[in-house]
């Protein structure tokens, strides 16, 4: 399979997205490569990326896809900039703009940089710098202008906030420039052809051609890729989603969930320590000493951590999430981390049967690194838990 990210770069009815080996997603933006349903031996297409309003995709997300067996091949936008950052990993980059960032021509993210109109499918509404410099180069060659003409109103533009750079700012710096000539052959040519200059969609179509033919080749991992951090695998953790009655959850939901609310939790948890050879140390010891770096990506794992996870849990984890997201609806301002500390204490201790003063060995015992864990771990579940509470009361 062939998953290409791409927005704004192609839009949604170009012909070369009807190929039906290519998954079309929308643009690439953090965790979205943790995704189960990118295979070892599939080939990634980055074109698209956000940036602004969401985290873009991290290198390390890209070089340990390329490092598990799958192929990964960027252009025209995030996708060349992020090959050119990652050519030594493996990571394959493809058009002139790519070759552009690659030997230094370009350096900026602004280049590629473009806003696109809100609602709807994905379309550009300003031009990035690359394509002014590709219209640039033609108008050069054609004499519409000369060098210093074309350095000058490049310069210009690029004053202009990428998110401002459409093509009637285009044209009205054109004419402050004194070039309405350059603006008036602009307008014809693009009368011709809409596309006319538009390098990162070039590049993009290469990229898809490039990708369908090597497809036919199986992808093998990059050797010497491999990534155990704190923080990758905290990323690769929380994106790690499995599919269940209930739709996509995420198994770092349904993990938490057994912690805190299955008594039972803590001989699993025990177990798991013992299968990575902790069974010479005294259980209260051994769960307070051994900080086991779980990886909830990796199915056998999350099996093991959910081996007494019954339907009703599926089902209050996904209750419990739809009832923070109709509280959020109603209240833009509410986010579970800002639920008072004493509040999930309270929870904790009812649910544990403890006292306050129980909260920390409890926590432990359960494979929480203490009662400051546990209580960020269960803010989540706690609006759920107290609705559950008051109907019952009914």
């Amino acid at each position: 399979m062939i998953h290409v990210f791409t927005g704004p770069t192609l839009s949604p009815d170009e012909p070369a997205l009807k190929d039906p080996d290519l998954r079309l997603r929308p643009p690439i933006r953090h965790g979205d490569l943790f995704d189960p349903q990118i295979m070892v031996g599939d080939t990634v297409v980055i074109i698209d990326g956000v940036y602004h309003h969401a985290p873009a995709v991290r290198h390390k997300e890209i070089i340990w896809t390329l490092g598990r067996g799958v192929r990964v091949i960027g252009a025209a936008s995030i996708g060349a900039l992020r090959a050119a950052e990652l050519a030594d990993c493996g990571m394959i980059g493809i058009g002139s703009v790519w070759h552009d960032y690659t030997t230094g021509l370009l350096d900026g993210d602004d280049e590629v940089a473009v806003a696109q109109v809100a609602g709807g499918a994905p379309r550009a509404c300003t031009w990035p710098l690359v394509r002014v410099r590709q219209v640039l180069s033609h108008a050069l060659r054609k004499s519409v202008v000369d060098a210093a003409q074309a350095d000058r109103l490049l310069g210009a533009l690029a004053e202009v906030y990428y998110a401002h750079r459409s093509l009637d700012a285009v044209m009205q710096v054109s004419r402050r420039e004194k070039l309405p000539g350059f603006a008036d052959w602009l307008t014809r040519q693009l009368a011709v052809d809409v596309h006319f200059g538009d390098v990162k969609r070039q590049d993009a179509l290469d990229a898809l051609d490039l990708a369908c033919k090597m497809a036919k080749t199986p992808a093998e991992p990059v050797a010497g890729l491999t990534w155990s951090t704190r923080c990758f695998r905290q990323w690769a953790n929380s994106f790690a989603v499995l599919d269940t009655e209930h739709g996509r959850l995420r198994t770092l939901e349904r993990v938490t969930f057994q912690q805190i609310f299955d008594p039972r939790f803590k001989q699993v948890w025990w177990e798991y320590l013992m299968s990575l050879g902790t069974t010479d140390l005294p259980w209260t010891v051994a769960c307070a000493v051994i900080n086991p770096r779980m990886d909830l990506s990796d199915e056998q794992t999350a099996a093991r951590l959910l081996i007494r996870e019954t339907p009703a849990d599926r089902t209050d984890v996904a209750r419990y999430s739809a009832v923070n997201e109709q509280v959020r609806e109603a209240n833009r301002g509410f986010f579970p981390e800002a639920i008072k500390e004493s509040v999930v204490r309270d929870m904790l201790a009812a649910v544990w049967g403890t006292g306050p003063d129980g909260l920390e060995k409890e926590a432990w015992v359960r494979g929480l690194h203490g009662a400051r864990e546990a209580v960020d771990a269960a803010r989540p579940f706690v609006l759920g838990f107290l609705k559950d509470q008051e109907t019952a009361r009914r």
